[in-house]
C-alpha cells in the first residue's frame, strides 16, 4: 500500500521559478518514471464497479499557455469578447499534491449498474431521489456508460454506492481527476499530444469508433494507472463549481465549491466532441441539472493508507 506524500516546502525562490516555469513550458511529471497500473478491487460482486487504486503523489495541474488547443473554445464563437474572460480556464498551471491513496473506477458507470441500482428497495431512501431511467434509443447495450445523468444523479449514485458497501464513494475533485487521467504525464493527452487513431471514442478520434455516440466502456487502450476512457466517450462529472480558472495559490486536491453552484465542471470529452476537447486539461462548465446524451459517471473511493 502506498503511503501518504510528504508536504514539500519549495522555498520561494524554487516556488517562483516553477510558478513561471510552468506557464509556458509542459516540464516533466514528478514521479512519471514510477508510475505503474493500480490494484484492481470491487467492494461487492454484482454491483459494485471495479475500482483502480492510485497512489499519493504530485502533478501539475492545468495545462501550459503554448498548449493551443485550449484556446480553441475562444476563437470559434462569437462575439469574442464574450469568450474572453474564460480564455484562462485550463490554468494557471500548478503543483498539486495528492494527500493520500486514493481509487477511481476502471470504467465510467454502465448502464447495467445504474440500472441495478435503480432497481434497489432501498434507492430512494439511500440515495435522496426517486429511480431515474434514461432513455437508451440510440443503443440500448448495457456495457455502455449511462448517460443522461446530472451532477445530483451522479452524486446520488454514490450516495447510493456507499450506502451499499459501506465505503465512501463521491465524485472526485477537478484535480483528482486530471492527477488520475494523466497517469504521470505532462503530454497534451495521456498516450502524447497528437491524438492519433483509434486511443478514444471522439468525433476525429479514428475510425474504429465514428458513431458520435457513446461506445462500449473500455473499447480502447487504459493510461498509465489503468484507467479506461479518461479521455472521450462520456463527459465525466467531478465535484468542483466551473470558475474560468485555476486557484493559483491552492496547493492540495480539494475541491473548489460554495453554495448554490450556478455552474459545476466536467472532464474528458465526449463521443461528439472534436479532438481539442479531448485532452487531459480540457475543463467546461454545464448547469448541474445538464442531463445530456453525452454526460456519465466516474467514481472516487478513499482509502485509508493504513488499512
Amino acid at each position: 500500500r502506498t503511503a501518504t506524500a510528504p508536504e514539500v516546502d519549495l522555498g520561494t525562490a524554487q516556488g517562483i521559478g516553477l510558478a513561471i516555469a510552468s506557464q509556458v513550458f509542459a516540464l516533466r511529471q514528478p514521479g512519471s518514471s514510477e508510475i505503474t497500473e493500480g490494484r484492481i478491487f470491487k467492494d461487492c460482486e454484482e454491483l459494485c464497479p471495479d475500482m483502480v487504486e492510485l497512489p499519493a503523489g504530485f502533478f501539475l495541474l492545468g495545462s501550459p499557455l503554448t498548449e493551443w488547443e485550449r484556446y480553441k473554445h475562444v476563437t470559434i464563437r462569437r462575439p469574442y469578447r464574450k469568450q474572453l474572460p474564460g480564455w484562462n480556464r485550463e490554468g494557471p498551471r500548478r503543483l498539486v499534491r495528492i494527500a493520500a491513496p486514493i481509487a477511481l473506477s476502471r470504467f465510467e458507470i454502465t448502464r447495467a449498474q445504474w440500472d441495478a441500482a435503480q432497481a434497489d428497495p432501498n434507492w430512494k431512501a439511500t440515495s435522496g431521489q426517486a429511480p431515474k431511467t434514461p432513455n437508451f434509443e440510440d443503443d440500448p447495450a448495457q456495457n455502455r456508460p449511462v448517460t443522461g445523468i446530472s451532477w445530483d444523479d451522479a452524486k446520488a449514485y454514490a450516495a447510493w454506492l456507499s450506502a451499499k458497501t459501506g465505503h465512501r464513494y463521491r465524485l472526485p475533485t477537478d484535480a483528482e481527476w486530471e492527477y488520475a487521467a494523466r497517469a504521470g504525464t505532462t503530454t497534451i493527452r495521456p498516450w502524447g499530444d497528437e491524438v492519433g487513431e483509434n486511443m478514444a471514442a471522439c468525433n476525429g478520434c479514428g475510425p474504429d469508433w465514428a458513431e458520435q455516440i457513446v461506445g462500449p466502456v473500455g473499447q480502447f487502450p487504459p493510461n498509465a494507472f489503468g484507467l479506461y476512457d479518461m479521455i472521450g466517450n462520456g463527459w465525466e462529472w467531478v465535484e468542483d463549481c466551473f470558475e474560468p480558472w485555476h486557484d493559483a495559490v491552492q496547493a492540495d486536491a480539494s475541491a473548489f465549491v460554495y453554495d448554490d453552484c450556478e455552474f459545476v465542471t466536467f472532464r474528458g470529452g465526449s463521443a461528439e466532441d472534436p479532438p481539442w476537447r479531448t485532452r487531459s486539461a480540457t475543463r467546461v462548465g454545464p448547469h448541474p441539472y445538464n442531463d445530456g446524451a453525452g454526460s456519465t459517471i466516474r467514481l472516487l473511493r478513499d482509502i485509508d493508507p493504513a488499512n
